[in-house]
């Protein structure tokens, strides 16, 4: 008899945050509007966030970037700021940004080379959805993968957080994913 994985046991797996230190993220970045960004500036300023769009069409990563803009004011009290990171084309990638309104740099991630430098390659046009912290050396601090219609991550990114501000919004957080 053949051992298996359940399907259900692997997406569980997906879900769980992970501590890891991956390879560097580059130094700049370069927004859809051509504006650069200092990732290590941001990250020293700030409690920086990566959050990756599977596909400009993926209806779960754009009710992600929906929620996280609800709770902006209470994340931003913790400091928090975000890059969102999607496979192309660039125009779609406006399109997602103006749609959802959240209001941080988008980052085209042309031919997929920093979702293969994160680990985070899906396929050949998408990327593994996730949030990563990005710490002051622009490694990558925490990570949360997998997102689905009904869990999104965000009681995870609350506790990796620990901001009392937050304590309250965690409650609303996780009655929403439910």
């Amino acid at each position: 008899m053949r051992p298996y994985t359940p399907a259900w046991l692997v997406l569980c797996l997906l879900a769980l945050p992970l501590s890891v230190r991956a390879e560097q993220l580059p130094a700049q970045l370069t927004d859809i509007r051509g504006q650069q960004i200092d990732v290590a500036a941001s990250a020293r300023s700030s409690k920086l966030f990566i959050v990756t769009v599977k596909a400009t069409s993926c209806p779960v990563c754009r009710a992600q970037l929906e929620r996280l803009k609800q709770q902006l004011p209470r994340l931003r009290s913790c400091e928090a700021s975000f890059i969102v990171i999607s496979p192309g084309p660039r125009e779609e990638i406006a399109k997602l940004a103006n749609e959802t309104g959240f209001p941080f740099p988008f980052v085209e991630d042309r031919g997929l080379a920093l979702a293969t430098k994160l680990g985070l390659r899906l396929s050949a046009t998408e990327l593994t959805p996730a949030i990563l912290g990005i710490d002051q050396d622009r490694q990558v601090a925490w990570q949360q993968r997998g997102r689905s219609g009904l869990y999104f991550g965000d009681p995870e990114l609350l506790k990796y957080l620990d901001c009392p501000a937050l304590q309250v919004a965690q409650a609303g957080f996780e009655s929403k994913e439910r």
